[in-house]
């Protein structure tokens, strides 16, 4: 008879968590919502890697252009 073991993770951040319930899943021979979850984690970082990269975009085409200093008259000698 086999007993099935399940595993548990040591103490972790918040951050750590979702790859290591992937990993716990996969260990519990739960490999179909271990790959959905791998799935749902790449594309929760491909969409805020796109939001980010919106930004940029958007600043780069909508930014109000920075004040530049008017050039002084190069024929200007003091007198008027």
């Amino acid at each position: 008879m086999t007993e099935k073991t399940e595993v548990t993770p040591p103490d972790i951040t918040p951050k750590e968590l979702g790859s290591v319930d992937i990993i716990g899943k996969i260990a519990n021979n739960q490999r179909a919502t271990a790959i959905d979850a791998v799935h749902d984690m790449l594309f929760g970082k491909a969409s805020q890697a796109m939001a980010d990269y919106k930004k940029v975009v958007a600043n780069t085409y909508f930014d109000e252009p920075t004040k530049t200093e008017e050039p002084s008259n190069e024929t200007d000698n003091g007198t008027n």
